[in-house]
């Protein structure tokens, strides 16, 4: 394995081992690559990092992001005009990933992946520090060509359940998807919501199919929210709150200082419920 490799082993894995019998909890935390610059992205993974995520997902800017609601589909554009490129991204990655303790995941659409090269694409989030892809319009039935590609280099692919899956979807989607499987709370798009639905016997049906650890995400933006998520999930998913402080502070002197301290208010959410003391 060449220097610059880090597939020995999977942080995703390290993140949701057992402690004292019990699943670790963990704060996951989307950004968009190149918002509001690539720059800015560098500091806020390491900020984001130092304030307790356990994994954070890189957002890759595409035209038409379709699962995400409004504020993650401006920011999206916003990077766009900047000329953010998946090779891009994955130059952030290089330098970021060995100062972090957060595992690394790519959230970006198939059309990006294809064109790049599903081959080219695993070794390079390999090569990069990536751990895992999050890619939200691959169906596990046409899934089968990225998870080959990027198993052969011990990078994680993950799939989606909506409230909406029978037991024939949520036995696939178990099988198919790797380090976690990522729940939505409700069918749609992302972005903040006052109040999350009742999801306890949607985790619990899914409970029955699998014992891979379940991320919920979509609409979760307050402590309290994460609290109520964790104690039936393992990890809670935090993306358009987080892109609404970000928008918030453009321009301001100390943007990822501001954006490290609401993760950190997350962060101290989840381990005043008792779940865990600190992350690893």
């Amino acid at each position: 394995m060449s220097a610059g490799t880090y597939k020995m082993t999977n942080r995703i894995d390290d993140k949701f081992s057992v402690i004292n019998g019990k699943p670790r909890k963990n704060l996951i935390i989307y950004i968009t690559a190149g918002y509001p610059s690539i720059a800015a992205t560098e500091k806020l993974v390491l900020e984001i990092d130092r304030a307790g995520a356990d994994i954070i997902e890189l957002g890759v800017p595409f035209s038409d992001p379709v699962a995400d609601g409004p504020a993650i589909q401006e920011s999206s554009h916003y990077a766009l005009k900047k000329h953010v490129s998946l090779a891009g991204v994955f130059k952030l990655a290089s330098k970021v990933k060995p100062k972090i303790s957060s595992a690394l995941v790519l959230m970006g659409y198939y059309n990006s992946i294809l064109q790049y090269g599903l081959t080219k694409f695993a070794g390079d989030c390999s090569k990069n520090g990536i751990d895992g892809v999050i890619v939200p319009d691959l169906i596990p039935e046409e899934g089968g060509k990225l998870k080959k590609a990027a198993g052969a280099h011990g990078v994680k692919v993950i799939f989606f359940l909506a409230p909406t899956s029978d037991s024939t979807r949520i036995k696939m989607v178990s099988a198919m998807s790797e380090g976690f499987i990522y729940c939505v709370t409700v069918a749609g798009i992302t972005g903040t919501r006052s109040a999350l639905p009742d999801f306890k016997k949607y985790i619990d049906l899914i409970r029955r199919f699998t014992d891979k650890p379940l991320a919920l995400g979509f609409g979760i933006s307050t402590p309290g929210m994460l609290a109520k998520v964790l104690k039936h999930a393992d990890g809670a998913i935090v993306g358009s709150a987080v892109i609404k402080v970000i928008t918030a502070s453009i321009g301001k002197e100390n943007l990822p200082g501001i954006v490290g301290n609401f993760v950190s208010k997350l962060r101290k959410g989840i381990c005043n419920n008792g779940y865990h003391a600190k992350k690893d």
